[in-house]
């Protein structure tokens, strides 16, 4: 016996959403019988979660922040899938609009006052991150090269080049050797709407409304579509895919990068290592969740930014390695990836 795939023609959009939402249910009993085998009470488990990540000011403030930058790197991410370019860099893509942002703000424009600086200090993340995907749109336009193996190694040169800095030139002295950058000046913080949230989290919500009319009813978002359905078909229509593609990886990188510069002007006020705990990669689980549709990202990044919170308190209160929201991060992409081979394709035994 074997397994048989066959392409569905079609599927409607409730069978989508019923397989993202089982996706979502099998990742949960998967974690639930992880749970239960390490010796943790599964039910007290995830009633502390949520109560904790959306119930609790605290919690539901972490978890708004977490929302704000995986939606934002999401919507980046779903403008290249939208057109099948597998941009898999947005975590470099991050780390170096956070470090454009750092540089302005420290070094190039701290005496701006605030209504100029926090502006050009988002231009310089959303530049920072267009130009880190320059590079693998050009080699993918005139090279062929796979974008997939070229923005994933660039996401490892990204964070070395960080370290680097705050390791080194840029490390603050009186940092008691942790590295980090001084504190940004006043002028450069993003104000705070309501305890730590920043009003960067108003940025994803407006972009997602404006991708949205642009891939349904501009002549781009119709070039995106078709250009990712059938470069033959918008090759001979005269649609140009070498700037198409560059221009798509540029604009998904410099959302990216908008969000590190967010990140540093609204959470940290400072470049430090390690601040991504991957979210570039938890943008993906994102992205594909919620069907490339950027209005449901924002639903799917605040469930999500919930889901981590909620794991982060269970290291206190159940004694678990930080190692078990990367265990429901790579539980969840299996799921995801396991329904979307199922809505694309029928699946039969074959004797």
């Amino acid at each position: 016996m074997r397994l048989s795939f066959e392409p569905r023609v079609e599927s409607s959009k409730l069978f989508e959403i019923s397989m993202m939402l089982l996706s979502v249910g099998l990742a949960f009993l998967i974690f639930t019988l992880f749970m239960f085998f390490t010796g943790r009470d599964p039910v007290g488990a995830y009633k502390t979660m949520f109560i904790w990540a959306f119930m609790r000011k605290v919690g539901l403030e972490g978890t708004l922040i977490k929302f704000s930058t995986l939606s934002l790197i999401a919507l980046g991410l779903i403008l290249a899938f939208k057109m099948k370019v597998w941009n898999i860099g947005g975590d470099g893509q991050f780390y170096v609009g956070a470090m454009f942002t750092t540089f302005l703000a420290l070094f190039f424009l701290p005496s701006l006052h605030s209504a100029l600086l926090i502006p050009l200090l988002a231009l310089g993340g959303f530049i920072g991150g267009s130009i880190w995907a320059f590079l693998p749109g050009l080699m993918k336009a005139f090279l062929g090269a796979d974008e997939i193996v070229v923005t994933l190694m660039l996401n490892y040169i990204a964070i070395l080049w960080t370290d680097y800095l705050v390791y080194g030139a840029w490390k603050d002295p009186g940092s008691f050797g942790f590295p980090m950058t001084p504190i940004f000046p006043d002028s450069a913080k993003l104000p705070y709407i309501w305890g730590k949230v920043h009003m960067g989290i108003l940025v994803p919500i407006a972009l997602a409304l404006v991708l949205r009319v642009i891939l349904e009813r501009t002549r781009w978002g119709f070039e995106i579509k078709v250009i990712g359905d059938n470069p033959d078909a918008a090759s001979c229509a005269g649609m140009n895919i070498r700037k198409n593609i560059i221009l798509t990886l540029m604009i998904s990188g410099g959302i990216a990068g908008l969000s590190g510069a967010l990140y540093v002007m609204g959470v940290q006020h400072r470049l430090q290592h390690g601040f991504s705990p991957g979210y570039g990669y938890t943008a993906i689980i994102v992205a594909w969740l919620s069907r490339l549709h950027p209005v449901a990202a924002l639903l799917v990044s605040f469930f999500l930014g919930g889901i981590f919170v909620g794991c982060e308190i269970l290291q206190i209160v159940m004694k678990l390695p930080i190692s078990v929201v990367y265990i429901f991060q790579a539980i969840l992409f299996i799921c995801v990836l396991i329904g979307d081979v199922l809505i694309r394709y029928k699946v039969r035994v074959v004797r």
